[in-house]
């Protein structure tokens, strides 16, 4: 912070001393916290959630991922890596009796942002129509991802709130479902399952 020039000439010491102790009893004015968007750009708050999600997609897709369905526990969705696929299958959704079957297409959530945004780079499209998104920062560990979907009344703008810890996306609440997210090692049980399942599959198919 610079200084501000005196101009004003002290011509006593009893002046000086006046105005060091007038000084000396002033209190500064106390400043309000600023919120965690305060200082953020719309621009520079996009960035950083799109790195969130890039990031969280990349680690899932590196190091497995659980997306265990909350309002449906203990249903969930289990994604390996594709390095750590089974017999060439990687994904299983359990339902809540523990009924397990394969599944051969499959958008995780974590991913949704950075597949939209990839789209529409490839399509040279602009943010409107199917692909338009917004993303508004709650707090320091929360975003809101709003984009284009389908319903019965035609495309809508549909929410999901992403709440994040170190710098992954941990859980996700929409319209449609709540869930939490795990990354890395599958527990055994959850192995256990998921083999049988893919063997079953394939023995169906036979």
């Amino acid at each position: 912070m610079q200084k501000r020039s005196v101009a004003t000439k002290l011509v006593s010491v009893g002046v000086l001393v006046l105005l060091i102790t007038g000084c000396a009893s002033s209190k500064p004015a106390p400043s309000g916290s600023p919120s965690p968007t305060a200082t953020q750009t719309q621009a520079q708050i996009d960035a950083e959630f799109i790195k969130i999600a890039n990031d969280s997609c990349a680690k899932a897709q590196k190091d497995n991922v659980v997306e265990n369905l909350i309002d449906d526990s203990p249903a969930k969705i289990i994604a390996l890596a594709r390095s750590n696929a089974y017999k060439d299958y990687s994904a299983i959704y359990i339902d809540n009796k523990g009924k397990a079957q394969v599944v051969y297409e499959l958008e995780l959530t974590v991913c949704g942002p950075g597949y939209l945004l990839s789209m529409q780079e490839e399509a040279h499209h602009d943010n409107s129509g199917d692909y338009e998104h917004h993303i508004k920062k709650n707090s320091a560990t929360s975003y809101t991802w709003t984009q284009a979907t389908y319903s019965e009344e035609g495309s809508v703008l549909s929410d999901t709130v992403f709440e994040v810890a170190d710098g992954l996306i941990v859980q996700s609440v929409s319209d449609r479902d709540s869930r939490s997210m795990t990354y890395g090692p599958i527990s055994d049980a959850d192995m256990t399952i998921f083999k049988a399942a893919i063997d079953a599959e394939l023995e169906r198919l036979e």
